[in-house]
């Protein structure tokens, strides 16, 4: 007779009944979710597009106070001044990113401003000291070369960020210093080496905001006026090329035109006057 199974003891807590254990949910390093715990990478979406979230809000905005009449007062109110902040959101973020863009792009065309800049005024600054006791003409002379040297220095280093840099002192392609330009001539933007200069008689405060783009009233204006003369000389390059471009097609069409004209001169001549060996 066969022997019975042994009945399970309470007592042992290994021979007890429990609930099968299951394991800690990992998530894969590749996942969705592993990917939204982590910090942004360096090619994230959000890093390469930070206006699309401010873009996709705006536009529904727009949609839902399209129908403006249906909502209610204060919603509308509330909406439309969420626009507004949204847009004024927007602004400031192509504001900063087109100022980034441009502190990249001449950074090397101010580095070498400033930098020669710097060697001009200490240069300056020596030989006013070595010049005492002499010709008070002279003298005069050389203070004015030390103040134009300061002059190009802040121009180098408070030149408006969102405005594209004019270079001080002309440099070939591979650096180095171009030979038509001497150690007494200056190129750049004249009405902004002023404006500079107006700056500097009155604070240091004055050139930061010309740097970041904040002056007020009339300079302002002359900020301004720089942009714009900028942006119509450009267009006027282009528009200068597209017509070059037109030139050379109707020449190129009246050329082939007067060619087809004088084949079919001299293939009618060959049908008509043809009899003279017959």
């Amino acid at each position: 007779m066969a022997t019975k199974r042994q009945a399970p003891d309470d007592s042992n807590p290994k021979s007890a009944n429990t609930a099968p254990s299951r394991k800690r949910f990992k998530p894969n390093p590749g996942s969705f979710r592993a990917q939204t715990d982590l910090k942004l990478g360096p090619k994230s979406f959000k890093k390469a597009h930070p206006t699309n979230h401010i873009k996709s809000n705006i536009r529904s905005l727009k949609r839902l106070l399209e129908n403006r009449e249906s909502l209610p007062a204060n919603v509308r109110v509330e909406k439309e001044r969420a626009l507004q902040t949204a847009e004024q959101e927007l602004k400031d973020a192509e504001k900063a990113k087109k100022r980034s863009e441009m502190i990249g792009r001449y950074h090397k065309a101010r580095f070498f401003d400033r930098q020669k800049a710097d060697r001009r005024l200490k240069k300056a600054r020596k030989e006013l000291r070595a010049c005492e006791g002499e010709d008070q003409e002279e003298r005069r002379a050389l203070g004015q070369r030390v103040d134009d040297a300061e002059v190009d220095l802040n121009y180098a280093l408070y030149f408006p960020y969102e405005v594209h840099y004019v270079s001080l002192f002309g440099r070939a392609k591979d650096g180095t210093e171009e030979g038509g330009v001497g150690d007494g001539e200056r190129r750049g933007d004249p009405e902004m080496w002023e404006l500079v200069k107006k700056c500097m008689a009155k604070s240091k405060r004055e050139l930061e905001l010309l740097r970041e783009g904040r002056l007020k009233d009339e300079e302002e204006v002359v900020v301004d006026e720089v942009v714009e003369r900028k942006a119509a000389r450009k267009e006027k390059k282009s528009a200068k090329k597209e017509k070059v471009g037109k030139v050379d097609t109707t020449k190129s069409s009246t050329t082939n035109t007067a060619e087809q004209e004088e084949e079919d001169d001299g293939s009618s001549s060959d049908d008509n006057g043809g009899g003279f060996f017959e």
